[in-house]
């Protein structure tokens, strides 16, 4: 894999994880929008009418509104069923096959070690600001692989993020703008990028694909492992 036109800055190492703190490639992408809505209730007309007795109290000669028909014998236009949001996958250890799973742990690494729960500094960034805001802030589930005692720099950390279509739209026209290679693959295009660093002495890199509801959003530091993406989406989209 070749590395994007201006390679991102080497993560700075911390105790047990390298995390990726990269100056954005590009620009960053995010927008929201609001509507809103307002209602209008139309008084209804009092009904044109009076008690017998005296004729001036008589209904008068103007004409009243026409009744609606029951039956207009057109059918009313239906409006196109919200897409739904894939679910959260239930846990880490269904993502991967056990061939994989034997495969991570020959490098001696674990899947989510006990002391990376609820520690925001066992992890590896994104090298964009706005693809690491849109992993932090929307619903993810994060695997993360490294060693169990935190001791060494390797790492590999996947977030999987249900995403609606527009969200995902959104995923990929941002990494396309950043310009990291591309490539079709699993029913969609993955995108990722890599460097080698003899003077920071590894290599670290990411690996990107919206398919299946999912954005599969994945960082790695010297453990670049083959297949590793096509294994998840395999077991939990099912995508040849």
């Amino acid at each position: 894999m070749t590395a994007p036109t201006e390679s991102p800055t080497p993560p700075r190492r911390r105790r047990v994880v390298v995390i990726i703190g990269v100056t954005a490639l590009l620009l960053g992408l995010g927008a929201g929008a609001l509507g809103l809505g307002i209602a209008m209730n139309t008084p209804t007309a009092a009904p044109n009418s009076a008690p017998s007795g005296d004729p001036s109290d008589a209904p008068s000669d103007e004409p009243t509104a026409r009744p609606t028909p029951s039956d207009t014998g057109s059918a009313e236009p239906t409006s196109a069923p919200e897409p739904e949001r894939a679910a959260l996958p239930a846990d880490c250890a269904s993502l991967y096959s056990g061939s994989m799973t034997a495969e991570l742990q020959s490098y001696g690494v674990a899947l989510n070690p006990a002391w990376t729960v609820d520690n925001p500094e066992a992890g590896l960034g994104f090298a964009d600001p706005q693809l690491e805001a849109w992993t932090a802030e929307w619903q993810t589930l994060r695997c993360l692989w490294t060693t169990p005692d935190g001791g060494s720099g390797i790492g590999l950390e996947t977030h999987v993020v249900p995403v609606l279509p527009d969200e995902g739209a959104a995923v990929e026209a941002q990494l396309a703008s950043l310009g990291y290679d591309s490539v079709d693959e699993l029913g969609s295009t993955r995108y990722l990028w890599s460097v080698t660093d003899d003077e920071f002495g590894g290599a670290w890199g990411e690996s990107h694909i919206v398919v299946g509801g999912y954005w599969f959003a994945t960082a790695w530091i010297d453990l670049g492992v083959t297949g590793y993406t096509a294994d998840m989406v395999q077991n939990l989209v099912g995508t040849d």
